[in-house]
């Protein structure tokens, strides 16, 4: 074979390599240009849809308000001022939603004035919004409608309700205001914090603010204010209301130096402030009747200098009044909208008692101590309790009481027992910096007027009563006199 044949034959197979990869990376390109031929050819199609089913929308939205805007004045205002409608239009099977809204606002297109006066000056703004899956966002039309002369009866007004926050500043929108009286009506407060009822007859109402779990100083929700309409004017009530906070209380006390929290209780939880219409609150247990570890105190307006904060019910409990007189002793509880307080620790002085024999030395275990409180006004009977088997709270020293802990205030002390068959018992006696009172026996007698000891038990120590029966302050309870505890 001629050399040249041989040379073209071998540049020939070289070749056919590199058509096979230029066939190659011509179909890649090729199927490149068709993926975003497509992609161009679907996203002109998305966006058309989008485009068509905005104008849908918008159409929607322009018979609403055609809509809106034939209504009658006055019952356009009645049954949409201040609220909202939703409904569904379904379109070549796609469902829009239409939200129909009425505003008052002056003539500036805000907010009507809490403060305006006129009864005239008002327009209602009609806002027609449409949504759904294809539109990919709201569309909405506005408009101004103009009340006709004549819409107003001669013996109508206009009531205004403004809600503020506890700042007394800042105001509440979206809140739910019923007013009730010579007629009825519903509305919410606009961003000013003011409800709107125009067409009023002239009378007396009662306006009752509810919703955004908001409440009144007293913690009332709803919240009522009385207020009024006057023909040819507008009357404004306004009502201070926020987020309602809770104090969960816990308590302690403490015994010989201890602080103790876990047999603590109380059956009431007293809250002041200046604000309050009576001067204070009173949360119960629960259960309702029976001291417990944990109070809590809900619904509460959250004061800007929150509470003063001590246990039981009675204003003698309060350590800053009598017989205490202590302000230094009263717990401070600050309060924000929507919290919820669990420190610190409500303080209940202790009661350390002892319950002797008729020796005047023997603890006697077991024993009913019954405690009342001895303070004007306070008539609460505690819970007897049933002395330490040993008289004595391990590992604190004797107490008798296995609950010491009681409000501040003024008590009267009583335990019984039965011995020998026959029952006995003793009232408080509170050692002075020498001893105890000179009428105790070491024999049992019948109590009379002139060997009865009973004296008052000031609990008024935080850091309670001493334990060591001979230091000034200690309780004994001897158990000399017959019968039980009158």
């Amino acid at each position: 074979m001629a050399p040249d044949k041989r040379r073209l034959r071998s540049r020939l197979r070289a070749e056919r390599g590199s058509v096979l990869v230029e066939v190659m990376v011509g179909a890649v390109v090729l199927s490149i240009a068709t993926v975003g031929l497509l992609n161009g050819i679907d996203g002109a199609q998305s966006t058309a849809g989008k485009n068509k089913a905005r104008s849908v929308a918008a159409a929607l939205a322009e018979q609403d308000q055609e809509r809106m805007r034939a209504m009658n004045v006055k019952t356009l205002a009645q049954t949409l001022a201040g609220s909202s409608s939703a409904r569904p239009v379904v379109v070549r099977g796609v469902t829009y939603t239409v939200t129909s809204s009425a505003t008052w606002v002056v003539d500036n297109g805000g907010p009507i004035s809490c403060s305006n006066s006129s009864k005239t000056a008002a327009n209602l703004r009609i806002v027609s919004a449409v949504s759904s899956n294809a539109t990919n966002g709201v569309v909405d039309e506005a408009s101004l409608v103009t009340p006709p002369p004549g819409t107003f009866a001669p013996n109508e007004g206009r009531a205004i309700v403004k809600v503020l926050r506890r700042d007394g500043t800042t105001p509440i929108s979206g809140a739910t205001v019923n007013l009730t009286g010579t007629a009825s009506a519903s509305a919410l407060t606009n961003s000013l914090g003011c409800a709107v009822f125009p067409f009023m007859p002239a009378g007396n109402y009662t306006a009752a603010v509810s919703g955004l779990n908001l409440v009144d100083w007293q913690g009332n929700t709803p919240a009522t204010k009385a207020t009024s309409v006057t023909a040819g004017l507008s009357t404004l009530a306004s009502l201070e209301m926020d987020t309602f906070a809770q104090i969960r209380a816990n308590f302690d006390t403490v015994v010989n130096g201890t602080t103790v929290t876990a047999t603590v209780r109380s059956q009431w939880l007293t809250l002041l402030n200046s604000k309050l219409g009576v001067g204070l609150e009173t949360f119960e247990a629960s259960p309702a009747g029976t001291p417990n570890l944990l109070v809590t105190a809900t619904p509460l307006f959250p004061f800007l200098d929150g509470y003063g904060v001590h246990a039981g019910k009675c204003i003698a409990n309060n350590p800053a009044v009598a017989p205490t007189n202590n302000p230094a002793l009263l717990q401070t509880f600050p309060t924000a909208p929507g919290q919820i307080v669990t420190t610190p620790r409500v303080r209940v002085p202790a009661i350390n008692v002892r319950v002797v024999q008729v020796n005047g030395t023997t603890l006697q275990g077991g024993a009913t101590i019954i405690v009342k409180s001895a303070d004007t006004g306070c008539t609460t009977t505690y819970p007897n309790q049933t002395g330490n088997s040993t008289s004595a709270v391990a590992p604190l020293t004797p107490t008798g009481l296995p609950q010491p802990g009681f409000p501040y205030g003024s008590y009267k002390i009583c335990a019984q027992a039965t011995v020998s068959t026959a029952v006995r018992h003793g009232h408080a006696d509170v050692r002075t910096a020498t001893s105890y009172d000179a009428k105790q026996t070491t024999t049992y007698q019948t109590e009379s007027a002139t060997n009865k000891v009973d004296d008052t038990v000031l609990n008024t120590n935080p850091a309670g009563n001493p334990v060591t029966d001979t230091a000034q302050g200690a309780i004994r309870l001897w158990l000399n006199r017959n019968g039980p505890c009158d």
